[in-house]
C-alpha cells in the first residue's frame, strides 16, 4: 500500500452526501467495489463506470483519519485482470466516487484469491458520514489510533530506520541496538583514557608556562619595551620622518619606504631609475642610452621619461674607427637640454654611435 488514492465524488454521489451531512438521510453506505480495465476520464458527472466487467460484495472500510478510508475488497474468482479503474457504488446502486490511471492498480491471477487493501483520500471532512455494507472481513493498517494488521520490519529496515509503518520486533531491536551500545561503551573507555593522558599532558604544559613565565624579553638597538613574560608587552621601533632622513643625523629611528619615498626604474640600454631622498617631489632621476648622431649635422635625442628639470648629460661618441677621420666627436648642445630630450651636434663625415648618462630632478609626489 503506497499514497492514498484520490477519488472523485461524482454529482450524484455528492448530493447523497450533502442529504446525510444535512440529515435529510441517514449515513450514506457504501456497498460495491465496480471493476474495470479501462482508463476512465473520471468527472464529476460521471454516473457510470466504463468497461465495468464485475462488483465485488465482499467489501468493507474503516476510517483511518478524517480525511481517509481504509477499504479492503476480495475477490475469490478465477478471473485474470489488470485493474485500473475503480468505482464505489451506494446499497442504491449510484456512482458515489470513481478513481482511474494508465497503469494497473494491481493485478489479477487465476490460481488465487485475491484479497487487496488501500486507502482512499478525500478532500473534505465526511468519513463520519460513510457506512460500509459488508463488515464480515476487514484489514485496516496499524496506525497510533487504529488498531488494524502490521508487519514486523526486516534487520534492513530496522537499520535502515526510515520505515514509519513497520513494527520492529524486541529481537531486532535488541540487534539494532547492540552495535551502539557498543559503540557507546567505546567511546566511553576512550575517553577515559584521553582524559588521563589529557591531565598528563596539562602537567607538562603547567611547566612549560611556569618556566616561560620565569623569562623577561627586553629590547636593546633600535627596539625598546619588553619586560617578564607573566604580562603583555610590547617592543617598539621608532620610525624615522622624511626630515629626519633628509637630515642624516638620527640615529635611534629605523628608515621605512613610506619615509624613504618612492622609486621607480627602467633597466635596459636605454633606461632609467631614481635616487629616494625623503622628498618625493625633489627625487633625483637619472637616465642613459644609446642614440645615433647623424654626419655633419644636429640629432635630437629623447629621453625615456621626461624630467621635471634636466641638470646636466654628458655623452660620448667613439664608434669612429677609421684612422683618416677627424677627431671631432659628437658633443651635446647644452642650451638645448630640456625635460624631454637634449641635442648632439657631430662634425664626422659619417654618423656616429653616442652613449649618454643624464642627470635631473622629477617630482613623484
Amino acid at each position: 500500500m503506497g499514497l492514498p488514492l484520490s477519488l472523485t465524488l461524482t454529482q450524484a454521489g455528492l448530493d447523497a452526501l450533502v442529504d446525510a451531512q444535512n440529515g435529510v438521510t441517514t449515513a450514506i453506505t457504501i456497498a460495491q467495489l465496480g471493476l474495470s480495465e479501462q482508463q476512465v476520464s473520471v468527472a464529476p458527472t460521471l454516473d457510470a463506470l466504463p468497461g465495468e466487467f464485475k462488483r465485488l460484495d465482499s467489501f468493507a472500510g474503516i476510517a483511518a483519519s478524517e480525511t481517509i478510508i481504509h477499504m479492503t475488497a476480495q475477490d475469490a474468482s478465477q478471473d485474470t485482470y489488470d485493474l485500473r479503474s475503480i468505482g464505489l457504488f451506494l446499497d442504491d446502486g449510484t456512482l458515489f466516487a470513481a478513481y482511474s490511471q494508465a497503469d494497473p492498480i494491481f493485478r489479477k491471477v487465476d490460481i488465487a484469491t485475491f484479497l487487496v487493501s488501500f486507502d482512499v483520500l478525500f478532500s473534505e471532512t465526511i468519513t463520519g458520514d460513510i457506512a460500509f455494507g459488508d463488515a464480515s472481513f476487514l484489514y485496516p493498517p496499524a496506525t497510533e489510533q487504529t488498531k488494524g494488521v502490521a508487519e514486523i520490519a526486516t534487520h534492513g529496515e530496522t537499520d535502515a530506520g526510515e520505515d514509519d509503518s513497520r513494527i520492529v520486533s524486541p529481537a531486532k531491536l535488541a540487534g539494532r541496538l547492540a552495535p551502539i551500545l557498543q559503540s557507546i561503551a567505546d567511546q566511553a573507555a576512550a575517553l577515559a583514557a584521553e582524559e588521563t593522558t589529557r591531565a598528563d599532558e596539562d602537567d607538562a604544559l603547567q611547566a612549560l608556562i611556569d618556566a616561560l613565565l620565569a623569562r623577561t624579553i627586553t629590547g636593546s638597538g633600535l627596539v625598546t619595551g619588553g619586560g617578564s613574560l607573566a604580562a603583555s608587552r610590547v617592543l617598539q621601533v621608532a620610525i624615522a620622518s622624511a626630515a629626519q632622513v633628509r637630515a642624516g643625523t638620527d640615529n635611534g629611528s629605523a628608515i621605512t619606504p613610506a619615509a624613504l619615498g618612492p622609486m621607480t626604474k627602467s633597466l635596459g640600454q636605454s633606461g632609467y631609475a631614481t635616487v629616494p631622498g625623503a622628498d618625493p617631489a625633489n627625487t633625483l632621476l637619472i637616465q642613459w642610452g644609446r642614440s645615433t648622431a647623424i654626419a655633419n649635422g644636429t640629432t635630437t635625442v629623447t629621453f625615456p621619461i621626461a624630467f621635471t628639470d634636466a641638470y646636466s648629460v654628458v655623452a660620448d661618441g667613439t664608434s669612429d674607427t677609421n684612422q683618416d677621420a677627424q677627431d671631432n666627436y659628437p658633443s651635446v648642445r647644452a642650451s638645448s637640454i630640456g625635460p624631454t630630450s637634449f641635442q648632439v651636434w657631430n662634425a664626422n663625415q659619417q654618423s656616429d654611435v653616442i652613449c649618454y648618462v643624464a642627470l635631473g630632478r622629477i617630482d613623484l609626489s
